[in-house]
């Protein structure tokens, strides 16, 4: 098939010189032959086949229409010349057999044409969609190089925040000890460095509003913390997560520091507990949204810390927790724009009000809370839902509203349930809500 292909391509690149040249050594070919075989009849004019009419055939099937028009010609004016100079003049001119010649050269050269038109148009739209395939295919690399670079970026360490948030609970949250213990920093650090890469950073607590100098938890070679680093002194002055790519073009003059980013770790209420001073991490990692992550996961670190010292000792532990969750959800919503979502059913209490209870709990999501309100006329189920936007929203309750249908065989009419929603936007407006969700179900 490639030798095919091979010689197609040959014959079609064959210069007019060399063409003109092979029709007239064809035809001549003929002649020759037909003067070799049949000196009396050269032309074959009295046999049953007329034998020259194979060059022009090949010409054409060759070379296409107007060469085979050419060699066809060709044969038939010798002809004419033979018989004027060379053969018998009496007889007349065998115009039929002139007829043929000519037709059958056209239609194999017609042919040709026919066939070189299909050929190049097909191979201009093969030519189209090859280049299409190899801009695809490039494209399709560089994508998969670039996701595979994303993938070892990301390999080991989730940048999902609803699953960090979910290990940062499943690995802090059992810790009953009181305050910044070691052990606690320790794991605090780690979970840090799984989510930020972080190379070389420290965790230092604060006290009064200044930060300790030596660290309870180190990774790489942290030194101690200078007390007048102007890095750690702005983070503790704004409350914020600061680094030198927000701060060194203001105060580029003051900013003599060996860090490249302090964390503080702000409780819901807003006190400072500690901070991590990061002096190494890699460069794919040091940019606005990761550091936004881990002030994030900070946030949430210190609101572990302090969980049981700054809630109402009257509140039952469920309740202290929600309590505590719904700040955080609230404060997340006011400094990072991050969606929150409060529901609250409130039913008559009953065997299906109870059914309706559990199915709830069966039903809910790793980071989702919920907290059980029973009095002697009414059960009333609150459930608190970080990072769940309006439309993660409506897509529960639609969920829960089909599971309760299928799984109970009743509906929230059925139980005569009353269903609030709050998409949380601060944690004022939230903690208001909550506590007139649980007036409400008195």
């Amino acid at each position: 098939m490639d030798n095919l292909e091979h010689t197609a391509e040959r014959a079609r690149n064959v210069s007019q010189p060399l063409r003109w040249f092979e029709t007239l050594a064809i035809t001549a070919i003929c002649f020759a032959l037909g003067a070799w075989n049949r000196p009396d009849d050269p032309f074959y004019l009295s046999g049953s086949f007329p034998w020259p009419v194979l060059g022009p055939l090949l010409v054409g099937l060759r070379y296409g229409f107007f060469m085979a028009l050419v060699a066809s010609i060709l044969i038939v004016a010798g002809l004419d010349l033979y018989q004027r100079y060379l053969g018998v003049l009496d007889e007349p001119y065998p115009y039929i057999w002139a007829v043929g010649i000519l037709g059958v050269s056209l239609v194999a050269g017609e042919f040709r044409d026919y066939w070189e038109r299909r050929r190049a148009k097909l191979e201009a739209s093969n030519d189209y969609r090859e280049a299409r395939l190899e801009e695809f295919t490039r494209n399709y690399y560089l994508l998969k190089v670039s996701h595979d670079r994303l993938e070892q970026q990301l390999a080991g360490s989730s940048r999902s925040l609803r699953e960090a948030l979910r290990r940062l609970y499943d690995e802090l949250g059992q810790d009953s000890a009181a305050g910044l213990t070691r052990s606690r920093a320790n794991a605090m650090l780690q979970l840090l460095v799984r989510y930020g890469q972080l190379q070389i950073a420290g965790i230092f607590p604060v006290q009064d509003g200044q930060a300790l100098t030596e660290p309870l938890a180190t990774v790489g070679n942290a030194k101690i913390l200078p007390a007048t680093d102007p890095l750690v002194q702005h983070a503790l002055a704004e409350a914020k997560l600061i680094s030198i790519q927000t701060e060194y073009r203001q105060r580029q003059p003051d900013m003599d520091t060996r860090f490249l980013a302090v964390i503080p770790f702000i409780d819901a209420n807003g006190h400072i507990n500690a901070l991590c001073a990061i002096e190494a991490m890699p460069f794919f990692s040091f940019e606005p949204q990761a550091l936004r992550f881990l002030a994030i996961l900070a946030g949430h670190m210190a609101d572990i810390i302090v969980e049981q010292d700054h809630t109402t000792p009257t509140d039952p532990p469920a309740l202290r927790t929600l309590r505590h969750q719904l700040a955080r959800v609230g404060r997340d919503a006011e400094d990072f724009d991050l969606p929150g979502a409060l529901l609250a059913l409130h039913m008559p209490a009953g065997l299906r009000a109870q059914q309706v209870a559990e199915h709830i709990k069966r039903v809910r999501r790793g980071l989702d809370l919920v907290y059980e309100k029973h009095s002697d006329r009414r059960l009333s189920v609150l459930v608190l839902m970080p990072l769940t936007d309006e439309l993660g929203q409506a897509g529960y309750i639609q969920r829960l509203e089909d599971g309760i249908r299928e799984q109970l065989g009743v509906t929230l009419i059925d139980v005569e349930g009353e269903l609030q929603v709050l998409q949380i936007a601060d944690q004022k407006s939230a903690e208001t809500w909550l506590q007139e969700a649980l007036d409400h179900g008195e």
